[in-house]
């Protein structure tokens, strides 16, 4: 295969893997900075609803304390549960639910994965 593989192939290897490497450092700092930040917004968030309040002033702006709620996703369970209170036949119900689930539409990607060696200590 080497005999195959251009200069300017090598060349994009070596510069992807680079790349790949800056992003793997760029998100494990990325993830310790919302780990810390996350510890912060639960102190803020305890302290604003211990002292009854939703907004503080901040030097550029406002920090906000809000609810919101979101639907959780369908799940098979639910849909069968329903279909069976609606119809009244579990068994109708569960042929619909699987048609349901089958019908879903897949969607396929392709991508490229790196995988390292692992370094035996």
């Amino acid at each position: 295969m080497t005999e195959k593989v251009s200069a300017e192939f090598v060349h994009t290897v070596k510069k992807y893997i680079e790349y790949d490497d800056k992003i793997k450092e760029i998100k494990k700092s990325l993830k310790e900075l919302s780990t810390q930040k996350k510890q912060n917004e639960e102190f803020i968030l305890e302290y604003l609803q211990s002292i009854e309040e939703n907004t503080i002033d901040i030097s550029n702006g406002k920090l906000i304390r809000s609810v919101t709620k979101t639907q959780s996703p369908l799940k098979k369970e639910l849909i069968q549960k329903t279909l069976t209170d609606i119809i009244g036949d579990s068994s109708k119900a569960l042929d619909i639910t699987d048609k349901i689930v089958k019908s879903r539409p897949i969607v396929e990607k392709i991508v490229l994965k790196r995988t390292t060696h692992k370094v035996n200590d």
